[in-house]
């Protein structure tokens, strides 16, 4: 199984057993988790450390 695959099960699985925290959509990166700062530059979304969740401060 792929790396990358295996990180995103991996925390889904925590997100998923995580019943105390509400995780919404990254608002800077779409969800994603990268930016793109130019035509050919993606960066890693610092806010949510390129999981494309956050906490949910409500």
């Amino acid at each position: 199984m792929n790396l990358s695959i295996a990180k995103t099960k991996e925390i889904s699985e925590n997100l998923e057993n995580s019943s105390t925290l509400n995780w919404i959509t990254c608002s800077n990166c779409g969800g994603n988790g990268y930016m793109k700062t130019s035509p050919n530059c993606y960066h890693t979304c610092l806010p949510c450390l390129g999981r494309g969740l956050v906490e949910d401060d409500r």
